[in-house]
């Protein structure tokens, strides 16, 4: 699965999971996308990269700010790197909205990465 597979396969179950009104694991994602259990949830890094720029870009609550680890409750560091996650996550689970998984366009997403990236989500991400 490459990244911009993985990207809307985020975006959905995280859409799912906002509409329901609460957090989702990084293991119930790898497990939506199909991962064993013994992947660890560094192998999405990309494709949530790509879902919270992608959400940024189009003026969207961040979805990847709803993505916490089982034992702490709270998203990764190394994976969502903003101090004021909870203020994200809470915007999330109020929005009502959400546009389908192909109406967004993952290949300008792709494409312009490193950009989106600098400007929206982790800084130096895809490299210089």
């Amino acid at each position: 699965m490459n990244s911009i597979q993985q990207a809307k396969k985020i975006y959905e179950v995280c859409v799912l999971n906002a509409k329901a009104g609460k957090t989702v694991t990084y293991r119930e994602v790898l497990d939506h996308l199909g991962y064993d259990a013994g992947v660890p949830g560094h192998a999405i890094r990309y494709g949530l990269e790509l879902a919270w720029i992608a959400c940024s870009h189009t003026n969207l609550p961040i979805l990847t700010s709803i993505v916490v680890n089982n034992a702490t409750g709270e998203p990764s560091p190394s994976g969502y790197s903003v101090p004021d996650w909870e203020k994200d996550a809470q915007k999330v689970l109020k929005h009502k909205e959400w546009p389908r998984v192909d109406e967004i366009d993952w290949d300008y997403i792709w494409e312009n990465r490193k950009e989106l990236s600098n400007t929206y989500g982790t800084r130096g991400y895809w490299g210089d």
